[in-house]
């Protein structure tokens, strides 16, 4: 950032963060902080580069809507220790409020991940929120590491070596991104966005930060309450996260997760004429598990492309993720019972650029990366945690998990090696979200999700210690408001618009 001269006001403003007088995490002995929170935001029509999302769902946006979408670039230390050494620019995009109605400042998004680009969300999937668009700015962001924000490089090919166990390439892929990166790693942390978040409110010229957040987004809004909680609006966290899980914990409840899901399907489909897993559970289960068993030992060719087991488990977990899904999974199988693998290639290549994802993709060959946004993903989790498990934990990592779950387990257990030998320490305390002087919050829980298991948001809810109230939609699948159910955007609506909050124990579905 160029040299400003301070304002009286930003004096001022530096005096009280010295003597106390702002939140704790923004209480630094120096006045360069000022000139973040007093920037002004140059917004322009977005570039070419940043127009077209990533489109994963085929669907074409209203008309004109793509003309309002607005960018800009916020500045923020790269380390708010020391916030006049170095800086970094987050990129972010707005649909300003239609109308009609009183405008009510800014509602910043995030869609989860981490790791996922929340650009690209907005205009994929921005429509979403027409309603809250009439008196909202509806705001979303690139998180430092991801997308057009600093985002994290490996290089492009890994060095081969004479050991090609996976625990070896975790750890090459890991060298690689310390060596491309290393002087980013340390600040892509979950505390280090919600700063960002705080600095981002200010130049919007809200009091308070209103925020929407989708699973991974439900650690960050958390995180921001525990940093700022007399800088939180009206916040919802959609799909939570459990802050009292470490990362083995996560892993195991997100494989029976899974499971349950899937188990679920099967019991739908068995409902149905054509359902191609048979006629009863038992061979539901075990049809799904030769599957896995055939393309592992016979990989399938669909357009030039390979479909092994690996491809297979992900397709099935990218269309657990919601409900609407389930047609397509069903049709897809039946084509693999038919020798036809496109369905099975084609749902797991839905999910490349979505949000809210938690579970990376399938694995790439020996001298390939993971994609840029499964990087980031890395970088976020292994900065969160200071859980490091090595070739040594992972036996008994995939021992458990297969046991939780005998077709997810095993492509869950390579995560745990995720963070071997990372070249940065890990930092815990984006578990720390305890926030009695916040307001309360809505989280909203869908009690079939497979990814952020129901019982998290209550225990998040405890955690934070304000109060907030737990909406329950009984369903599948994850992120609940997205699936437009009418009785879940009537309570979160009528919270973000109005201010209500929904009584305890009220549920949907």
């Amino acid at each position: 950032m160029a040299a400003v001269r301070l304002s009286a006001m930003a004096v001022v403003v530096a005096l009280l963060w010295v003597f106390g007088g702002t939140p704790a995490a923004t209480a630094v002995d120096d006045p360069g902080l000022a000139t973040f929170y007093e920037q002004t935001l140059s917004w322009e029509p977005c570039g070419k580069d940043l127009q077209n999302g990533t489109q994963g769902d085929g669907a074409s946006p209203p008309p004109g809507f793509r003309e309002r979408l607005e960018c800009a670039r916020l500045e923020v230390p790269r380390d708010y220790a020391h916030p006049t050494r170095s800086t970094m620019q987050v990129q972010l995009i707005r649909l300003k409020a239609t109308g009609p109605g009183e405008r009510l400042g800014s509602l910043v998004i995030n869609p989860g991940g981490p790791g996922a680009s929340g650009v690209n969300y907005l205009i994929d999937s921005g429509s979403a929120f027409a309603r809250l668009g009439q008196r909202y700015d509806i705001v979303s962001f690139d998180p430092r590491g991801t997308g057009h924000t600093e985002p994290i490089s490996c290089g492009s090919k890994l060095t081969t070596g004479g050991d090609d166990s996976l625990a070896a390439k975790e750890k090459r892929i890991n060298e690689a991104c310390g060596r491309y990166s290393g002087g980013l790693l340390r600040w892509v942390g979950t505390p280090d966005v919600a700063r960002d978040m705080d600095v981002l409110r200010a130049a919007v010229h809200d009091d308070k930060l209103n925020y929407l957040g989708f699973s991974y987004g439900t650690k960050l809004g958390a995180v921001y309450a525990h940093e700022f909680p007399d800088k939180v609006g009206r916040m919802v966290l959609d799909s939570v996260e459990d802050p009292t899980k470490n990362t083995w914990q996560t892993a195991l409840a997100q494989a029976r997760g899974f499971q349950q899901a899937l188990d679920d399907f099967a019991a739908d489909c068995l409902r149905t004429a054509d359902c191609p897993l048979g006629t009863d559970k038992s061979r539901a289960q075990e049809q799904l598990r030769t599957w896995y068993q055939q393309l592992s030992e016979r990989p399938m060719k669909v357009k030039g492309e390979t479909v092994d087991e690996t491809t297979y488990v992900y397709a099935l977990r990218e269309a657990l993720y919601s409900r609407s899904d389930w047609p397509a999974l069903r049709q897809a199988l039946a084509q693999l019972r038919r020798g036809d693998a496109a369905g099975i290639l084609r749902l797991s290549e839905s999910g490349g650029g979505s949000a809210t994802r938690t579970v990376p993709a399938p694995r790439v060959g020996q001298d390939e990366l993971p994609p840029q946004d499964q990087l980031a993903l890395r970088a976020i989790a292994c900065r969160d945690t200071s859980e490091r498990y090595d070739a040594d934990d992972y036996p008994r990592a995939e021992r458990e998990l297969t046991n939780a779950s005998p077709l997810f387990g095993p492509d869950i257990a390579p995560l745990m090696l995720d963070c071997y030998d990372w070249p940065v320490a890990g930092d815990d305390s984006s578990r720390e979200v305890a926030a009695p002087g916040a307001p309360p919050l809505l989280l909203v829980a869908t009690t079939n999700d497979p990814a952020t298991p129901y019982e998290g948001a209550f225990n998040m809810a405890r955690e934070l210690g304000n109060s907030s109230v737990v909406l329950t939609f009984h369903g599948e699948g994850h992120a609940a408001y997205t699936t437009q159910d009418p009785c879940v955007q009537r309570h979160v609506d009528d919270f973000l618009l109005n201010g209500v909050l929904p009584k305890a124990q009220t549920s949907c579905g």
